[in-house]
């Protein structure tokens, strides 16, 4: 590993170490609401078949379907927009900590 690689990589350390720590409740109505979009986008999945078996004219059937496949990813865009990097650094840390302590090997 060259001395670039150590340096960026202390770099990037020192920078996680001075961001600040924020719970829930500092964060309010925007975590909440953020939060609450980011699952409710995925609620759409399940309306396509309804879309499709629908009677509905086909061009309006696939623009639908699409719209309803997009939508997890466009709420997680306007959910992160709505949060502010505060809310998302505290939304994506307690998530990856549940994550890594479901994944750890039992003792």
């Amino acid at each position: 590993m060259d001395m670039a690689q150590v340096q960026d990589r202390k770099k990037s350390a020192a920078k996680a170490v001075r961001e600040e720590e924020f719970t829930a409740e500092q964060l309010g109505w925007r975590f909440a609401f953020g939060t609450a979009l980011i699952v409710g986008g995925y609620i759409a999945w399940p309306l396509i078949p309804l879309v499709i078996a629908s009677d509905l004219p086909v061009g309006l059937k696939g623009f639908l379907s699409a719209l309803f496949g997009a939508t997890p990813f466009l709420t997680k865009v306007a959910a992160v927009a709505l949060m502010g990097r505060p809310a998302y650094q505290f939304l994506k840390k307690t998530v990856f900590k549940r994550l890594r302590w479901k994944s750890s090997p039992a003792e």
